[in-house]
């Protein structure tokens, strides 16, 4: 009796631990995706993932909200091209949008308990409803990415598109033999069961009959906003775009005593999301896993190791954030203004030009920025430099360097073409940083200038503590023709010495250096100095 009962203790303890051989991995390495999925993302993806070494299994981690589509499609060529075929998904507790497509590009999915996954149409990101030609441009490649993935990984194609597309009605049936699942849309259920199907979800909202009773309101919306892109251009059909075959049954007439209808799936008002139980039913979740303890036993693993973005992917997510660029744009106007008008020693323009440098340069490691906007933003310096320094007073050069240095710092905000909707969101998003930062600048410039007299800080950070009392700020005393020296440097703007009285002053050619002989070529609102040449 001891025996038969260790023998059973023994093949259950075997049935709780088998793992399948496609399945079986000793050496894992955990890949975690989280928050927005970007340029950095999946920069560090594929970092990440040359990493791996000799692993057998890699799961990826996911809790992300979404992100760029160029970003995500980079991951899935990642994943279905250098990644171990062994590639799974982890879903912990979120994958939404972006995070969905990367899901269904793995071999399997497991989710963690409550998580949710799904909901990935392109959106735009100010908010306005996309054109309906263009949302058809944006969803194809996105359609033949996940049928490509369904097609890899033996998920069900139908699905999978009600992910990405409004309008894609579903019902669940079952094989009363075999117990087997599949997805069909409206038109099939007719030619199978020669009837319409039963509609299960209350409508979102409330369609308007007189025009097509067909269409729910969203459709409706886009169909009628004229489309902003060439009309004549063939629709990207996601069929043509595949390489691999269908291996999706085709159902008709002669298979209605087959099937039953288990449920419908989702209607035609809204896009698919789902929970751990509807994607274990759907055959799309293989389990879930709440730890790494789980999962481990779940792959039947040795050793599980977790690669995760290191300091430097961290500090340049950070500084392409819009509330850093806006308080790099603040802080290089304000110490670039600073350094000009008081003549410094180049503590503020060194701030100026470690501000302008993580302000192009984070974009420009992250990819974002193109090389013609380190060009315009360096072109725009160079011509406001000579416009103060070389040939002060025309205009012409300021007017051009102010330009260029704005559309070079608006366009490390675009990663891709600023026609498209996410280019021209990109572009909303650069503009308006820019000009809040332009605006913050102000208020600080007026903050400072309003306390240099009576902040002992602020006066020895702009060198007022170097002064004599005797600053007379009156210039009547003070005519054309007479001399002086310079008191500060001249860079252009500074301080120059008359008659034992400190006047401000800027030059009308070169810097001027503190202690050289000037001569006054001009007085009124600006007293303007010219070097003497001994």
């Amino acid at each position: 009796m001891q025996l038969v009962s260790a023998i059973l203790l023994s093949c259950l303890s075997f049935q709780n631990t088998f793992v399948p051989a496609y399945r079986q991995a000793t050496d894992v390495v955990i890949i975690p995706i989280e928050g927005v999925v970007d340029t950095i993302t999946a920069q560090s993806f594929k970092r990440r993932l040359s990493a791996i070494g000799e692993a057998d299994a890699l799961v990826i981690e996911l809790n992300t909200p979404g992100g760029d589509l160029m970003s995500t499609l980079e991951i899935c060529y990642e994943i279905k091209n250098n990644a171990p075929q062994n590639t799974i998904a982890w879903i912990n507790p979120h994958a939404f949008s972006a995070g969905t497509i990367i899901a269904l590009a793995c071999r399997e999915i497991v989710v963690a308990t409550g998580s949710a996954f799904g909901d990935a149409a392109p959106v735009s990101a100010t908010g306005q409803a996309i054109p309906a030609t263009e949302r058809a441009k944006i969803e194809s490649p996105i359609l033949a990415e996940v049928v490509d993935s369904a097609r890899r990984n033996h998920y069900d194609e139908n699905l999978v598109e009600s992910f990405v597309s409004v309008g894609i009605e579903l019902w669940l049936l079952e094989n009363q033999k075999n117990g087997a699942h599949i997805c069909v849309n409206e038109f099939e259920y007719e030619s199978i069961f020669d009837s319409k199907p039963p509609k299960e979800f209350s409508p979102i909202g409330v369609v308007n009959t007189t025009k097509n009773p067909t269409l729910n309101p969203l459709f409706e919306a886009l169909s009628n906003v004229t489309p902003t892109l060439d009309t004549d251009e063939p629709a990207w059909d996601p069929e043509f775009a595949q390489q691999l075959p269908s291996s999706r049954i085709k159902l008709g007439p002669k298979d209605a005593l087959d099937w039953k209808l288990v449920k419908q799936i989702v209607p035609s008002d809204r896009l698919l999301t789902l929970k751990p139980s509807d994607g274990i039913r759907y055959g799309l979740v293989s389990g879930t896993i709440d730890n790494t303890q789980e999962l481990k036993d779940w792959l039947g693993a040795k050793s599980i190791q977790t690669l995760t973005t290191n300091w430097s992917e961290k500090l340049v997510s950070v500084l392409i954030s819009w509330p850093v660029r806006l308080a790099l744009i603040s802080l290089f106007l304000i110490c670039i203004v600073v350094e000009f008008a008081t003549g410094g020693a180049g503590l503020f323009g060194l701030g100026a030009t470690a501000s302008m440098a993580l302000l192009i340069g984070a974009p420009w490691i992250a990819g974002l920025a193109q090389w013609w906007d380190v060009i315009l933003v360096v072109s725009g310096l160079l011509l406001l430099a000579a416009e103060i320094l070389i040939i002060p007073g025309t205009g012409f050069a300021g007017f051009a360097g102010a330009a260029s240095l704005f559309a070079g710092m608006i366009g490390s905000f675009i990663s891709g073409d600023f026609t498209s909707s996410l280019g021209q969101a990109q572009l909303l998003t650069g503009l308006i940083t820019i000009i809040g930062g332009c605006f913050i600048a102000m208020i600080a410039l007026w903050l400072i200038l309003k306390h240099v007299n009576s902040t002992p800080t602020i006066r020895h950070l702009v060198l007022q503590n170097q002064l004599p009392r005797n600053i007379d700020k009156r210039r009547s005393t003070i005519t054309k023709g007479k001399l002086g020296i310079a008191h500060t440097d001249l860079r252009p703007s500074g301080k120059i010495q008359v008659d034992n009285i400190i006047y401000d002053a800027v030059t009308t050619g070169n810097w001027i250096t503190q202690g050289s002989n000037i001569r006054i070529m001009q007085t009124g609102m600006t007293i303007e100095v010219e070097k003497i040449e001994s």
